[in-house]
């Protein structure tokens, strides 16, 4: 059973054999830490895993203890679950430190700091926290109201509480993303008639303005890392198949740059450059192989030779070597004799 982190192209497993699917890979900024999500569907539990890259220490479960939980189903949140800590989202490297939402003792889900208990706990279900990339703020959305609000906790200020950024009493404002000058906010307005996009262009006077007004679903922003551009998921063209688009931050024509692709929990993963972005392509008779794509030229998109089959969710960083690492949740490698439960595996990209 390998726990360490491989440096070298050769794609490796990084997760230990565990009765569940490991699912959400997530670097921290700087690469130094990689968390992960294992889902044991027979006992409805959500458990969370840390682990350093490079040790071969095994990975640290995290999250408080936790009995018998229901989600209360304010913004979209599985009901009857079990257990659960996830939605992990990690400090700038300079802060070392992480969030996660999870079920706690109040039968609900509050956010809570490694090492320090809840942050701001509240009746109605807390998740989708996002640290702002100044380390300064959390955003996160809420059923505290009674639906999914979008909410701003500034951080290292004694007794500070939640801000609401938004309060459409018809949508719920869920997965919220950072633009990389932390004074800009992407999210989804959830409503009966279907998801779209909106931007807050400044988070200190919150005044969401409309980004896309497709019908269907628009969902999961991500911000490139200049900040001038957001990706996203729509399902604009056929209505079971979602695409890949990207469009600039300040508004315009979203340009598509991928067709049939899984989605990704945090939304499109760019590459370090912000030249392109990986994902996972919906094709079934070819196992879900990883792609990248370049935006100077979508047509000329390539496959990712990770050897891996049964892929869903993606993450790259550029690590302090250097390089661009991967990583990714598959069913196994091309060739296993047993391919059973979902890993976690990590290569190095050329």
């Amino acid at each position: 059973m390998l726990l360490a982190f491989a440096f070298a192209s050769a794609i490796e497993p990084v997760s230990p054999d565990q009765p569940g699917h490991c699912q959400s890979p997530r670097w921290s900024p700087d690469g130094r830490w990689l968390s992960w999500e294992v889902n044991y569907l027979e006992r409805q539990a959500v458990e969370l895993f840390v682990a350093v890259a490079g040790s071969s220490a095994p990975p640290r479960k995290v999250g408080p203890a936790a009995g018998s939980s229901t989600v209360t189903a304010g913004f979209g949140g599985a009901g009857g679950a079990r257990g659960v800590a996830h939605e992990l989202t990690f400090s700038p490297a300079a802060i070392n430190r992480f969030v996660y939402a999870a079920s706690g003792a109040a039968e609900d889900y509050d956010l809570y700091l490694d090492g320090a208990g809840a942050l701001a706990a509240a009746p109605g279900a807390d998740g989708n926290p996002a640290w702002s990339p100044d380390g300064k703020s959390l955003l996160f959305t809420s059923a505290r109201t009674g639906q999914g609000d979008l909410y701003l906790l500034p951080l290292g200020v004694a007794g500070a509480q939640p801000l609401r950024l938004s309060g459409d009493a018809t949508a719920a404002e869920v997965y919220g993303a950072w633009a990389p000058d932390s004074k800009r906010v992407a999210f989804v307005g959830h409503t009966k008639k279907g998801d779209n996009l909106y931007v807050i262009d400044d988070v200190t006077f919150p005044a969401p303005r409309p980004f896309t007004s497709w019908p269907g679903v628009q969902t999961r922003p991500s911000w490139s890392p200049d900040g001038t551009r957001i990706a996203f998921y729509a399902n604009r063209e056929v209505e079971d198949r979602f695409d890949l688009y990207v469009v600039a931050a300040a508004g315009g024509e979203p340009q598509r740059v991928a067709t049939g692709v899984v989605l990704n929990p945090r939304g499109p993963s760019w590459l370090p450059d912000g030249g392109g972005l990986v994902y996972v392509r919906a094709d079934d008779p070819s196992f879900n192989p990883v792609w990248r794509v370049s935006l100077a030229d979508p047509g000329r998109a390539r496959q990712v030779p990770t050897g891996t089959v049964g892929n869903t969710d993606v993450d790259v960083v550029r690590r302090a070597d250097g390089k661009t690492w991967l990583a990714v949740a598959a069913q196994g490698r091309v060739g296993d004799a047993v391919r059973d439960f979902r890993r976690i595996y990590t290569m190095a990209l050329e």
